[in-house]
């Protein structure tokens, strides 16, 4: 085989991985569940991994690395730093999985992360690079004079991924009867708060509209 062909090949085995480990957690992620989703062999998915703690690894690494560079992807897409942040919050929840998916792994690698050095390793690059967008993000939007908020940048960054994260493990055990819809407003409801700005404007803002005269 080519090596694009094995990387390929690679690349659909820890896929389906990342789904199995949303699922049926970092435990459940065995080379038969791999094998019975990606319908190839055990010995073939050994033969690229050797053991299960590879597999693990090698998926939370491409998974971790996937999302970092949807999210520098998003944030270069906005026209001003209002609408990239609230893309950014969007996306939290909808993104480019669905959100059992999504955040279904988060939450089973999270918990992974605390018994294991390796994984916790690439899930604080991941978050550190999801905080820093946000830290540049809200900078700019301060910058232009788009909010007026009531904590620097690095404080706020904080808050809202704090914000992000305990919502979205409530909403993903259907804690208080919360939907990714209604993650969504609550999210949007808070940043306006902190961000100083009217929050109609805010939550019904459209890619591309005009920024908030301040």
């Amino acid at each position: 085989m080519t090596e694009e062909a094995i990387a390929e090949r690679r690349k659909t085995i820890v896929a389906h991985a990342a789904g199995i480990i949303a699922h049926a957690g970092v435990e459940g992620c065995s080379f038969g569940a791999v094998s019975d989703s990606t319908g190839f062999s055990i010995g073939m998915i050994q033969h690229y991994f050797r053991t299960r703690e590879r597999l693990v690894l090698a998926t939370v690494e491409f998974r971790t690395n996937a999302s970092v560079q949807e999210w520098q992807g998003l944030y270069s897409e906005g026209t001003n730093a209002l609408e990239r942040l609230h893309d950014l919050l969007t996306f939290a929840v909808e993104g480019e999985a669905t959100f059992e998916e999504a955040w279904g792994f988060w939450v089973e690698v999270y918990s992974a992360a605390h018994k294991d050095d390796g994984i916790r390793r690439h899930v604080a690059d991941a978050l550190l690079a999801w905080r820093g967008i946000f830290v540049q993000t809200l900078e700019e939007a301060v910058s232009e004079g788009l909010i007026h908020p009531f904590h620097d940048a690095e404080a706020l960054a904080t808050l809202l991924l704090a914000v992000i994260d305990g919502l979205a493990i409530q909403t993903l055990n259907g804690i208080y009867d919360h939907s990714p819809q209604t993650m969504i407003e609550t999210l949007q409801r808070f940043a306006a708060h902190e961000f100083g700005i009217d929050e109609a404007d805010f939550v019904h803002r459209k890619r591309g509209s005009r920024p908030p005269v301040p």
